[in-house]
């Protein structure tokens, strides 16, 4: 079974950083897919699938695809940058996270998705030398402004739909093993935090405009966004605008979306 398949317009994904208390939005994401009867692909930071194995293991037997997502993103003062960290530390993190989510479900997970969308060239050897076969980082057509955590331009002009890396340039084809499923974005991304500002009425016109010349849609959402911040730990550097408007009333904007 390909993690991803390439015959479906919509890819729902969940990051799941390492944050103490998000693991209850994860649980409420589960039952949410299972009412859709709809399976996802589910990035866990190493620290999170270290803390919470049970759930990852659920994941697994209800059908969702495991991916890894850095060691401890979410939980640091100073967050993993695959943009700019070394190899031998790129390789550190991504073995640990590989490590802890193949022993809490007994599947070794060969998708990934960099914290904050933070890639380089090296990531990708790196992924690839560890058995790796899908990358979901590239931030094609999308730029913050201000906002979030995307703003570098240096691979918007990637392509939208899946394609082969390139190892010298990850805003382009090549020949890689690893295929790169870009999550979708018109400049914002096409996530919770997006829907949750805009509304679905504008957020369906971004999609539109999307799928207009893409026929891949991938969505992502973190299990934090679906509890109380007052009943999460975050660490100090996270700023009060990311922590506004979470609890568990999101999983209806969801569930409008799908």
């Amino acid at each position: 079974t390909h993690p991803f398949d390439l015959t479906k317009r919509l890819y729902f994904t969940v990051d799941c950083d390492w944050v103490p208390g998000s693991q209850k939005g994860l649980e409420a994401l589960l039952d949410c897919c299972d009412r859709y009867h709809m399976t996802g692909t589910v990035f866990f930071t190493g620290r999170f699938a270290q803390a919470y194995p049970e759930l990852v293991r659920t994941c697994h037997e209800r059908g969702h695809q495991l991916g890894t997502h850095g060691w401890a993103h979410g939980g640091l003062e100073e967050d993993e940058d695959f943009r700019t960290a070394g190899y031998e530390q790129q390789r550190d993190w991504i073995r640990r996270a590989t490590e802890a989510v193949e022993r809490a479900a007994g599947v070794r997970p060969v998708i990934f998705r960099a914290p904050n969308l933070w890639i380089s060239e090296t990531t990708l050897r790196v992924l690839e030398e560890e058995g790796y076969l899908y990358d979901s980082s590239v931030p094609a057509r999308r730029f913050d402004l201000g906002f979030g955590r995307v703003h570098y331009l240096k691979y918007f002009a990637a392509p939208r739909s899946p394609y082969r890396l390139c190892g010298t340039d990850l805003g382009r084809p090549g020949a890689s093993v690893i295929t790169e499923v870009p999550p979708s974005a018109c400049l914002f991304p096409i996530n919770l935090a997006t829907l949750r500002v805009l509304g679905l009425p504008l957020f369906g016109k971004m999609i539109t405009w999307i799928t207009r010349t893409s026929a891949d849609l991938v969505f992502y959402c973190h299990p934090s966004e679906f509890v109380y911040a007052k009943e999460q730990v975050f660490p100090r550097s996270m700023s009060k605008w990311n922590r506004m408007g979470m609890g568990p009333g999101n999983l209806s904007l969801i569930e409008d979306l799908l």
